[in-house]
């Protein structure tokens, strides 16, 4: 029974025989002796033990996990004695057998000594045993003749494994795994880095010397601008978007101090509660969406300007901020969101007085024979929700509602209808019954106001007016153009669009609201009719029960219907079918040449 020994051999650990370990141990030391004076000895000897180690774990099987002396002196052989690395070929001492000459199998890697972009065409090149300028040429061919090379290069520049050891690079060439390959190819390796740092621009070192080695080289160098030019254009990108939006959120701040020549929307602090709560939702914004971009104008000018290491205290630092933001914009969100919590109305429903011809003449007022705002920006002629402005003793909003419905009575009815929110049913109701709004009725005719007000201290509780006007069946409404942006999606009859209604006069039924002195060109949907009219060119398109007719600006005529097909092209008939067929008009007969008299 024999002692064995754990020693760990290029990071594996390997249990050996006693006496296996003191003939391995007297190899190494015998090896390191024999590199004392060698540049490079610790990589080698780095190499030797992980090449060793990979032999030695090839002797390991599922019944045997002991190095033996025969193991050790197999490998050693294989490796190489000390005395055997100056000449390969020199004679073996008297009675020691020849290490058995192994069948060297390449394997295949992609090559970092000599690549132009992943090392996968010198690697191919390498396990065939030819020049890797064919390979570049069969990759280029076929990129450019089926658009496919580049597609298998990233393949295999995926599979493909580095050949990153010694002995990856020599089992890569076909070389054998022995300490002799391991001190070549690590001392060429040294005077190759040797002669590109003291010779700058000489040739050495380099396999592709050919001209269409150099032409790949130069391809390869252009490739690299172009990807460093993109890199550099994606910078320049972020470090303007970066800073724009920095600029606006510094001169935010100028508007926040109050500093001539900015201001903010002065819906901004009618929202919050208070200044203070203001004051931090305001700086917790500042944070939460500034800092993203400051960064990004950071990545933009470490890329632009080569800056390699980025500072830990920069972005530690800026995440912190930007947490803070978060924390005071979920903080400050949630007391807002609060006050926006529960809606309440308040309804006020006024007796007009009778018109004498039951006749109504509804309108907007002040919204004729004014100057226009065709200033820039979006929105100018709609009413949303944000439509606020601020006066020197009250709050104005412009979103008001116009809406008309049928009268339960034989009079016309005018219902206020008064929208806010609040923390509370109570609160919502309290602030709906703060709205002020108005409008005149001259005899027929009603004038509603614009905008609604309240009291300059109030907060923005999303208010909004919605005004019914409520006709009585055999009454009339006139809607005045001033209405557009006004009214939405008021029912009638036949369902035309807001924007038709307006300039007609339409009646009361019992089935609601009917158009009196429409023409036919209004535009309109319901169901299985459709009705559209442009009044550029004149088209018309008229779909219904009885089918669909189509008519353009200049007579043009198409009819599908119960009669069958007409095409009519202004002039004549193109196409007719019904139930006695198709009819195709005959092209006209040209007129018979002119006889000529001999």
């Amino acid at each position: 029974m024999n002692k064995t020994v754990t020693v760990n051999i290029g990071g594996i650990v390997f249990h050996i025989d006693e006496n296996a370990y003191d003939q391995f141990k007297k190899y190494l030391e015998s090896i390191k002796s024999h590199f004392t004076q060698s540049e490079g000895r610790e990589e080698i000897m780095q190499d030797i033990e992980a090449r060793i180690a990979e032999m030695f774990q090839e002797k390991i099987k599922d019944l045997k996990h002991v190095i033996t002396l025969e193991d050790v002196e197999q490998v050693t052989k294989q490796m190489g004695r000390p005395e055997q690395f100056g000449d390969e070929d020199e004679t073996k001492p008297e009675g020691e057998t020849a290490a058995p000459i192994e069948n060297i199998k390449r394997r295949l890697f992609r090559n970092p000594d000599d690549k132009l972009l992943g090392g996968v065409c010198s690697g191919i090149s390498a396990y065939f045993d030819i020049d890797a300028v064919w390979i570049r040429l069969i990759f280029v061919a076929s990129f450019l003749a089926f658009g496919s090379g580049v597609l298998l290069y990233i393949l295999l520049w995926i599979i493909m494994p580095e050949a990153i050891t010694t002995a990856d690079k020599l089992q890569m060439r076909g070389e054998r795994v022995n300490v002799s390959n391991i001190e070549k190819n690590i001392k060429e390796g040294l005077e190759s880095v040797k002669n590109r740092t003291a010779a700058v621009g000489k040739e050495s070192g380099k396999k592709a010397g050919t001209i269409v080695g150099r032409i790949f080289e130069g391809i390869g160098e252009v490739l690299k601008f172009l990807f460093m030019f993109i890199g550099k254009l994606i910078a320049v990108f972020f470090l303007f978007i970066g800073l724009v939006v920095v600029f606006a959120m510094v001169m935010s701040m100028f508007a926040f101090m109050g500093l001539p020549g900015t201001q903010y929307p002065e819906i901004w602090r009618l929202v919050f509660d208070t200044s203070t709560q203001f004051t931090f939702g305001y700086i917790g914004i500042l944070l939460l969406v500034g800092i993203p971009f400051l960064m990004l104008a950071y990545a933009g000018a470490r890329i632009l300007f080569n800056i390699k290491k980025g500072s830990k205290v920069v972005g530690l630092s800026a995440l912190g901020l930007w947490l803070i933001g978060l924390g005071i914009c979920f903080s400050v969100g949630i007391k807002v969101a609060s006050n926006f919590k529960e809606k309440d109305s308040v309804r006020n429903s006024m007796s007009l007085m009778e018109p004498t011809r039951k006749k109504i003449v509804l309108e907007m007022a002040g919204a004729k024979n004014e100057e226009k705002d065709y200033g820039y920006g979006f929105g100018n002629n709609t009413n949303s929700d944000f439509d606020v402005s601020i006066t020197d003793d009250q709050f104005m909003s412009g979103n008001v509602k116009v809406d008309i419905v049928k009268s339960p009575t034989d009079s016309f009815q005018l219902v206020e209808i008064f929208y806010a929110r609040g923390n509370s049913k109570k609160s919502a109701l309290e602030n709906a019954s703060h709205i002020k709004y108005s409008y005149v009725q001259r005899d027929s005719v009603i004038s509603l106001e614009r905008f609604f007000t309240l009291d300059k201290l109030e907060k923005y509780r999303a208010q909004k007016v919605q005004v019914l006007l409520k006709v009585p069946v055999g009454a009339e409404v006139y809607l005045d153009r001033s209405l557009d942006s006004y009214i939405y999606d008021i029912d009638n009859i036949q369902n035309i669009y807001d924007a038709d209604m307006l300039g007609r006069t339409w009646v009361m039924t019992s089935k609601g609201l009917s158009c009196v002195d429409c023409d036919g060109s209004e535009s309109s949907i319901d169901g299985t009719r459709m009705n559209f009219y442009d009044e550029d060119d004149g088209s018309h398109i008229r779909i219904d029960e009885s089918g669909v007719h189509i008519s353009g600006p200049d007579g043009e005529k198409v009819a599908i219907d119960s009669n069958g097909v007409i095409i009519h092209d202004g002039k004549k008939t193109r196409l007719k079918i019904d139930t006695k067929g198709m009819e195709v008009p005959a092209p006209p007969v040209p007129p018979a040449p002119p006889s000529k008299r001999i």
